[in-house]
């Protein structure tokens, strides 16, 4: 009889994990990308019908501190005209007077569209067609006394690279200014890169398509850190709104789709990857030793690069790249998985891929413990709260305008950093997207069989 309760109470506790699940993560279905995925219709139908893009109406779906749903950023921007109109441009904020530091990153633009708002053409249609949310922040550009706005905006892609200790804001930070925040306001598609033991990208889940290697097996599992409750296996759209396959990195270019947010899984075999980089990649299957098994974080460079050469997919795009310095180490060996030859070719890929409106948020411990060329290569850093900034003397990361003494007023204080390039930095802030759901532990995703050809070597 005990045995038969105890199956009752373990059942019954898995269905409180899949219910709390279910309700925090209930998938939002009605945007063009949702029903594109879902296989409505085709995207040109669709986008003929006027339905709107997820990063329309993500912001909603947040709160700031007080409690209040966060604003549209076109909103933000013109409360930043408003201040410098009242209070003088001196003592506006200084998102506002150095937009090199902030706003050039997070606002993407291309020649064209540089070009009609600098001559004011606001009817053109490759200004008066954007996404309404889209429109309103190039509008306000355009507008006369943000003119030292306009000027610092550069063309293609951009970089940033946060580091912080754990648990000081990085990851939140990627989610809302990465995955809310981009999509809104560029239409952006973002590809976030995944690793297994932790899938990172909860808060956005409800939005987010995952990208699942063809025909690779895989468990899933929520584990609540309420110890009273059992570690569950479930699927991916327990969680996540739906998911699609590729069979390589060129070929995930051909699915998806402009303003799409995608959690992607690593290929445990590489399919595509060593003719995309011309770099090893060994599968567990294949390997004779243990060290000749390629990290699965290596699909990363193959991602990276397949935006760089290929003209699969042009739409300004952000890939997101976790642990970043586990995936570009300084002095990198030229070992069985050709390290070295990825790690150096990231700064030359990277530039090409920017030129082509790829963007990335790449997040860290560390800066010094990444490779010197990366770092030179990458424009925007951001300082969280509790963390040195590097030193200027570290070799790749230019001048460094703050100090420690300047991120000690953000001392615990979550969700506020510092964002810097070279003379010109800006307090920032954001909100914290982990109060859009209860749900308090980890998603992990374990693949066995290449699991089980580890444990064989």
């Amino acid at each position: 009889m005990s045995t038969i309760s105890s199956r009752r109470r373990a059942e019954k506790n898995r269905q409180a994990v899949l219910s709390r699940l279910h309700d925090d993560f209930e998938p939002w279905e009605k945007s063009r990308q949702a029903r594109y995925h879902a296989g409505e219709a085709s995207w040109e139908r669709l986008s003929k019908r006027g339905i709107h893009n997820d990063g329309k109406v993500m912001h909603q779906f947040f709160e700031n501190d007080d409690g209040n749903q966060l604003k549209p950023f076109y909103k933000k921007l013109r409360t930043l005209t408003r201040t410098a109109r009242r209070e003088g441009f001196d003592k506006s904020h200084e998102v506002y007077r150095y937009p090199s530091a902030y706003l050039d990153a997070l606002i993407h633009v291309d020649d064209a569209e540089l070009w009609a708002l600098e001559d004011g053409r606001l009817d053109d249609d490759i200004i008066a067609e954007q996404p309404e949310k889209r429109r309103k922040v190039l509008e306000w550009l355009a507008q006369p006394e943000n003119r030292h706005v306009l000027d610092a905006m550069g063309d293609g892609g951009t970089d940033i690279w946060a580091h912080s200790e754990p648990g000081e804001g990085k990851t939140s930070f990627a989610n809302v200014i990465g995955g809310i925040r981009m999509p809104e306001i560029n239409n952006e598609t973002v590809l976030w890169m995944l690793t297994l033991d932790e899938l990172e990208c909860l808060p956005l889940a409800p939005f987010m398509t995952v990208a699942v290697p063809e025909g690779i097996e895989y468990e899933v599992y929520a584990k609540p850190r309420d110890s009273t409750l059992p570690t569950v296996e479930v699927e991916l759209t327990d969680v996540f709104r739906d998911t699609l396959t590729y069979t390589s990195p060129r070929d995930l270019m051909t699915k998806i789709v402009p303003g799409g947010l995608y959690a992607v899984l690593p290929d445990p075999l590489f399919r595509g990857c060593e003719k995309l980089t011309r770099a090893s990649y060994t599968p567990a299957r294949e390997a004779s030793d243990i060290a000749e098994v390629t990290p699965l974080r290596d699909a990363s460079f193959a991602f990276l690069k397949t935006r760089a050469v290929d003209d699969e997919f042009l739409h300004p795009t952000l890939q997101v790249n976790d642990e970043f310095s586990d995936l570009v180490p300084l002095n990198p060996e030229a070992d069985e998985n050709d390290t070295n030859r990825k790690v150096k070719d990231y700064p030359v890929s990277l530039g090409k891929a920017r030129k082509k409106n790829l963007s990335t948020i790449n997040l860290s411990h560390s800066i010094a413990r990444c490779d010197e060329g990366v770092r030179e290569k990458n424009r925007w850093f951001v300082t969280m709260p509790n963390t040195p900034p590097p030193a200027s003397s570290l070799s790749g990361v230019g001048n460094v305008p703050i100090n420690m003494s300047y991120i000690n007023k953000f001392v615990d204080r979550k969700g506020k950093a510092a964002i810097w390039r070279n003379r010109n930095y800006a307090p920032i802030s954001w909100a914290n997207p982990y109060r859009n759901y209860q749900f308090r532990g980890e998603i992990s995703v374990r693949y066995p069989r290449r699991e089980e050809a580890m444990d064989a070597l």
